[in-house]
């Protein structure tokens, strides 16, 4: 049987039609350099208002700044893609749009390296990120895609297993750093080749956890498999706490 999706999300509360002296939109623009007016207080109120709109997403000039909707917005899917997939992909905030804008830059310089850097605090959507890019790398490949990008978007699931676990505030928290580098043809844009460097382990969580959090995700699938396969999985289990 299929399984439900998630249940819809609640309308937006509705907003004042003046905040600030502007309306809500000239308020909370998808670039914050449109701004009528900057302070703490546009600022932060022109993200609350985005927030309250589902829009995850906004521009400060080149830098694109994401607010954990902590719901299931369907953010990533292939429709969300189509937009920036044409020949005159949308400029509206996205993880999707920086990977546009970086292919753009590598044209203009005829060619060269672009780095794109995800940072933030634990629970931000750094992880989800990064994998939406690559997976928007990938969907350009179209019927193309091929062994490169099946063992890329792998990867990235078998180093959250070894290198992700829950934290207070994110049930799948990486807890290590990643470089991916993505090899692109200069002629074609297709992706030819991808490394993924993992570094800074915390190593120190196989013996040490603050109280309420758990070890990586796998030490827990180990145990699940041999309790499946009939073995030692309880005391498995144990000894991984």
């Amino acid at each position: 049987a299929r399984r439900p999706g998630p249940p819809p999300l609640p309308a937006p509360p509705p907003l004042p039609a003046v905040l600030f002296g502007v309306t809500p939109r000239s308020a909370a623009p998808d670039d914050l350099l449109d701004l009528p007016e900057y302070s703490y207080t546009t600022l932060l109120n022109a993200m609350r208002l985005r927030h309250m709109r589902y829009e995850p997403y906004t521009w400060i000039g080149p830098v694109l700044v994401s607010l954990n909707p902590c719901s299931d917005l369907d953010t990533y899917s292939r429709a969300a893609m189509r937009p920036y997939l044409g020949p005159t992909p949308c400029e509206a905030p996205h993880p999707f749009a920086v990977v546009v804008r970086a292919l753009q830059g590598i044209a203009r310089r005829g060619g060269g390296p672009a780095a794109v850097l995800v940072t933030g605090e634990s629970g931000a959507g750094k992880t989800e990120a990064v994998k939406a890019m690559l997976s928007f790398l990938i969907a350009r490949q179209g019927a193309r895609s091929g062994r490169v990008c099946d063992s890329l978007v792998g990867s990235t699931q078998a180093l959250e297993a070894f290198g992700n676990a829950r934290t207070l505030q994110n049930s799948n928290s990486s807890r290590f750093g990643k470089l991916a580098e993505v090899a692109l043809d200069p002629t074609t844009g297709q992706v030819q080749g991808a490394t993924v460097v993992p570094y800074m382990l915390e190593a120190s969580r196989v013996t040490h956890r603050a109280l309420g959090e758990s070890n990586f995700h796998i030490f827990y699938a180990l145990r699940d498999a041999l309790e499946a396969a009939g073995g030692r999985g309880s005391e498995a289990g144990a000894e991984a706490e």
